[in-house]
């Protein structure tokens, strides 16, 4: 019995057992609705809804590989992979495991599309579990499965696919071309790179409208009246020099008030650039 580990699946490899596997695949049928399979493999997708006969479908499988192998480690690991895909597959010595090429094309440094051949129902099914929140389109007619990424979680998610060297029970061997793969990842990264240096602007300009008692939508005439307004209301010289500590909350105020309305005065003549 040989267990193996990736991020999202538990695959466990039956040699030599065809009672325990339809034992196993008998009660994994009764007890799971998201499972695929064929007479020597099944793979059971995780549904909240399952959590308890999973939980026990896991002890089982723990109980039956430390009976099998005796190694006390790998059956805690998993009886705790809840949160992981079961891959069950029956192997004997006659048998010679299948081998899947996989051609990918990167189109328009942006769809991902898997090029199989001939349609293949477990791994378009292992792909739209694998890239969850993906867009996953499958067209059987000419085997090939199209991925649309949503996020540089999308090539982390590749990278460690393409590291892959066996999907249930079969050897696979994904071709592509390692320049295309490298400036696709590079593009992600430039993105999730300019958003964070979009998101750190918009930060800092949410707070410069709010310094100003404005909103984002606001308009420049808005922004310049309310900072008319506090700058009268905190000048230094209104509150007298009578009283030092409150002097020193208005000099601050004033500042503060100061710098947000020339920071914003800045973002509009680039925003007014930028449309002309």
């Amino acid at each position: 019995m040989h267990l193996s580990l990736s991020h999202d699946m538990l695959a466990l490899t039956i040699e030599e057992d065809s009672k325990t596997f339809y034992y196993l695949q008998n009660i994994a049928d009764k007890n799971f609705q998201k499972k695929i399979g064929r007479k020597d493999k099944m793979i059971i997708f995780k549904e909240q809804d399952e959590l308890v006969q999973r939980r026990y479908f896991l002890k089982l499988i723990s109980k039956i590989y430390l009976r099998k192998t005796g190694n006390v480690q790998q059956s805690h690991v998993i009886e705790n992979s809840l949160d992981k895909s079961i891959k069950i597959s029956l192997l004997k010595s006659n048998q010679v495991l299948q081998k899947m090429n996989i051609n990918i094309d990167i189109e328009d440094n942006y769809a991902v599309v898997f090029h199989m051949g001939s349609h293949n129902t477990l791994f378009a099914s292992y792909l739209k579990s694998y890239f969850k929140d993906h867009l996953v389109r499958i067209r059987p007619k000419n085997g090939t499965i199209t991925l649309y990424p949503n996020s540089d979680v999308t090539v982390r998610l590749l990278e460690k696919l393409l590291a892959q060297k066996e999907l249930f029970g079969c050897f696979v061997e994904f071709s592509y071309a390692m320049e295309d793969f490298l400036a696709y990842k590079k593009s992600f990264i430039a993105k999730r790179a300019k958003r964070s240096r979009h998101n750190a602007l918009f930060s800092l300009l949410e707070e410069y409208f709010g310094i100003l008692g404005c909103k984002f939508e606001d308009s420049f005439e808005i922004i310049r009246r309310n900072y008319l307004a506090l700058v009268k209301k905190y000048h230094p010289d209104s509150c007298g020099l009578y009283d030092g500590d409150l002097h020193v909350k208005y000099v601050a105020k004033f500042q503060e008030v100061q710098n947000a309305y020339e920071m914003l005065k800045m973002h509009f003549k680039h925003l007014e650039a930028k449309s002309a």
